[in-house]
């Protein structure tokens, strides 16, 4: 799969349509909090299937009703592409059924 590096101007305009995300260096940042940790749990399942088709995989970090989700692209040094992005996108929308 071929990752296109974004600018930053680039990634700041992707932002305006992911609220809730945001940028910590070189990575693209989102906390979701669930009513239940059954419901979270079940969240980062979803969203572990969609890490699978996609081979792009998130480090992320579970406190209970919380998840959080870091993104960034190895494969181009650490850095925000277009497939960081689409992740992005797609986690939000599944967090809004979820929810």
């Amino acid at each position: 799969m071929k990752h296109a590096v974004l600018s930053l101007d680039q990634i700041n305009a992707n932002l305006k349509e992911l609220p809730g995300w945001s940028v910590n260096g070189n990575q693209l940042e989102a906390t979701y909090t669930f009513k239940t940790f059954a419901d979270t749990m079940d969240f980062i399942q979803k969203v572990g299937v969609l890490a699978e088709q996609m081979n792009h995989h998130p480090e992320f970090c579970c406190s209970y009703t919380k998840v959080s989700f870091s993104f960034c692209t190895h494969d181009v040094g650490n850095q925000i592409t277009d497939t960081d992005v689409e992740m992005a996108k797609k986690i939000s929308e599944l967090a809004k059924v979820q929810r």
